[in-house]
């Protein structure tokens, strides 16, 4: 007993190969986008390469969300196309093979486009923006942490609960890091501003509490409702100590869940997830369409002008149901998640179904002038 039948032995190896080249090139083109991105982001907290690849990573699945269904549709009509042309599916034809075997073999890579965007969007894609938040939350995090307690002068700004930090060097080599200015405004119009000639952090030796040491402070403070800068208070210290918790200035990521990075339970519909739930139906449900879609343009394609917008209509009908069809099926409330598979298959399928029906005898018979 053959595993596959003869339409699928024909056109399964090609649209595979297709799709697949088509995946990577869209993948490529809209990662190295990112990538600057990403890049300016990692730089700005001291990663490297590593990271910005990894980062990379969790942004594929985006991508492949709207990029699978284009793929199959780009795929499908080429392969259909060129199987026609060269008389193959003619020969299936007269060996009694049906014509309608090719929109079942198109329904079933359908329906398997569908399950893998189902868990693309549905598990793959929140997991990954869960991911994506939470390593540059870290990269953040090391960033603070390593310029706060790296030994030596540097020129940094850093703000933390309001209170804003300007480190630079010194001009002479005499002090240990340089010059560390300090300002802190209130919501009363109050204010608090200090200048320490040279500074250094001191570790905990138990516990969690650090130590700036700031050295020749000369500090300067605003009360509230005064307004001329004879009522600002100075004051000249030698040495002065700020102990504060690393946590404060630098978090630990939170780990719990938000709402777009939950996975959406397919089949429990929770009250807040209906939105997510009708974003993952339609998308899924365009892989089949898309496929039967690229049916409609092969069998409207003929030998004049005709092949040359089939498939731009093809790409631009895709694109308009995913759209309209996610905004329907997002708008119709209080129906079981099972209803609502059921009605974006129906609003998604019966009509490229029915004009392949139509016109279906077309797919078998090259079209005149290139067999």
């Amino acid at each position: 007993m053959r595993l596959f039948g003869p339409v699928t032995r024909v056109l399964l190896m090609p649209t595979l190969v297709r799709l697949l080249g088509l995946l990577a090139l869209v993948e490529a083109v809209f990662l190295a986008e990112s990538f600057q991105g990403l890049l300016e982001v990692t730089l700005r907290y001291d990663g490297s390469l590593w990271d910005v690849f990894h980062l990379l990573g969790y942004r594929a699945p985006e991508i492949l969300d709207l990029a699978l269904a284009l793929g199959i549709l780009v795929a499908v009509y080429f392969t259909v196309s060129d199987a026609r042309n060269r008389g193959e599916l003619i020969i299936l034809a007269t060996a009694t093979v049906p014509w309608r075997h090719v929109i079942g073999f198109c329904l079933k890579l359908g329906a398997v486009g569908a399950i893998i965007s189902l868990i693309v969007t549905a598990y793959l894609l929140p997991l990954a923006r869960y991911h994506e938040r939470i390593t540059l939350e870290h990269l953040r995090n090391d960033h603070v942490t390593e310029q706060i307690l790296a030994t030596g002068p540097r020129q940094i700004t850093q703000t933390f609960d309001g209170t804003t930090f300007i480190a630079t060097p010194s001009v002479t080599t005499d002090k240990e890091r340089g010059q560390l200015f300090v300002f802190s405004a209130r919501p009363n119009g109050s204010w608090r501003a200090g200048v320490s000639q040279d500074w250094d952090i001191i570790a905990p030796q138990s516990g969690e509490i650090y130590s700036t040491i700031l050295k020749d402070l000369r500090a300067y403070d605003r009360p509230t409702g005064t307004g001329s800068t004879k009522h600002i208070r100075a004051i000249n210290t030698n040495s002065a100590t700020i102990d504060f918790h690393m946590r404060d200035v630098a978090p630990p990521p939170d780990h719990s869940l938000r709402n777009n990075e939950r996975p959406i339970l397919l089949l429990e519909q929770a009250p807040d997830d209906h939105k997510r739930i009708a974003h993952a139906v339609g998308r899924a449900l365009l892989a089949p369409a898309a496929a039967i879609l690229a049916l409609c343009a092969v069998v409207s394609a003929g030998a004049g002008v005709s092949r040359f917008i089939s498939l731009p209509l093809a790409l631009l009908a895709v694109m308009m149901l995913d759209v309209l069809g996610r905004s329907f099926l997002g708008n119709i409330t209080n129906v079981p998640s099972l209803a609502i598979y059921a009605l974006g298959a129906l609003i998604y399928l019966l009509g490229p179904i029915g004009y392949v029906y139509w016109r279906g005898e077309r797919l078998m018979v090259p079209v005149r002038g290139r067999a």
